[in-house]
């Protein structure tokens, strides 16, 4: 996957998110980078190309909340008790 595509792909996810979710995403980002070592490279490229690769654009955010917003309960509630079972 070449760099435009992978900026693209970035720019197509960043425009889906809310106000409040960019500024928890920079705050992440940058207490992130505080504690980076300068030569590390945090970013895996590698699964940002398979993600590319298996990403479908047609599928908003907005239609992955409606999906989401018809499960009944917590999901919280639901993976911890999914946990208690397999114990």
């Amino acid at each position: 996957m070449n760099t435009q595509t992978v900026l693209n792909t970035l720019c197509n996810s960043l425009n889906k998110l809310s106000l409040e979710e960019l500024r928890y995403l920079k705050q992440e980002i940058e207490s992130r980078l505080e504690n980076t070592a300068p030569e590390i490279d945090w970013l895996d490229t590698e699964y940002m190309e398979k993600a590319g690769t298996e990403a479908d654009d047609s599928i908003t955010l907005e239609s992955v909340r409606k999906a989401l917003a018809k499960i009944p309960g917590s999901m919280s509630d639901y993976i911890i008790s999914e946990r208690e079972d397999r114990v």
